[in-house]
């Protein structure tokens, strides 16, 4: 359980989500400050944000890295209101935690009965099996529990595979980073093969009409970070095509995310 601090009035939230509501379908776009939110002493913290008057619960895409007191948040995605994140209103899209520091990002806001009244349980994200055990025998929940596998994803020769980045990061999610392994597999396993890689750098349009640029090396950075991961899985060097793409294009406020990319094929010899 954290421990408790002075911050802003949270008895205001409720009446801020409910007076206030989220469009399904309605795409979002803006930076904030991440809260976290206190679950008892049976769960990890979860992390909400509140916009224009609404709380929206944070989940981030596997291994991305969960949003992180003293630094803001880009939120990017569509809502989704039949379902609920850490007491909000779930987004399906993305979340980055932004590079700079922000102190002011410092808020936990208290447990209160209709938190702890979400049964979030003991650990987020363990599978009912594990849970039972726990239940069984209390000291296994001192172990690390190991979470089901991630499924192997399918490539093929010839196929343009997508690999996403938060925003200003070179480093791939961990469903993206066994992309690169399959892809390195494929092509190491079949003679004579070539590895294209196009990297990108984004942009993308906040709700209230800025536009958030990528620094100018971005794409390169990524491109290079994944030539230097598929050596080290044993593609050959002079195999792979490097296509750094500077050019960033026009966001739009809708899914802009999918410009922060790389694009990935394993081709065989004519």
């Amino acid at each position: 359980m954290l421990p408790m601090r002075p911050i802003c009035s949270w008895l205001a939230l409720g009446s801020l989500a409910i007076s206030a509501q989220a469009t399904a379908q309605q795409h979002l776009s803006f930076v904030t400050c991440p809260v976290a939110q206190d679950t008892g002493d049976r769960s990890d913290v979860c992390f909400f944000v509140v916009h224009a008057g609404v709380r929206y619960g944070v989940a981030l895409p596997i291994d991305w890295g969960k949003p992180q007191l003293g630094h803001k948040l880009l939120v990017e995605g569509v809502v989704d209101d039949s379902a609920q994140e850490c007491g909000g209103v779930r987004i399906d899209g993305r979340a980055s935690v932004m590079p700079e520091l922000s102190l002011e990002c410092s808020e936990i806001a208290p447990a209160t009965p209709d938190i702890l009244a979400l049964k979030l349980g003991r650990r987020p994200g363990i599978t009912d099996e594990q849970r039972a055990m726990i239940l069984a025998d209390p000291s296994r929940s001192l172990q690390i529990m190991r979470l089901p596998a991630l499924p192997v994803p399918k490539v093929a020769l010839g196929r343009t595979e997508t690999i996403y980045f938060p925003f200003e990061r070179d480093r791939a999610s961990g469903p993206d980073a066994m992309k690169l392994l399959e892809l390195a597999r494929l092509a190491k396993s079949t003679p004579g093969t070539t590895i294209s890689v196009r990297a990108f750098r984004g942009a993308t349009l906040l709700d209230n009409g800025e536009v958030l640029t990528e620094r100018e090396d971005m794409a390169r950075l990524r491109g290079e970070k994944i030539a230097g991961i598929l050596i080290g899985l044993g593609a050959a060097e002079g195999s792979i095509k490097l296509e750094v793409i500077d050019d960033v294009a026009k966001p739009t406020g809708k899914a802009d995310w999918q410009s922060r990319r790389a694009e990935l094929r394993v081709s065989a010899s004519r």
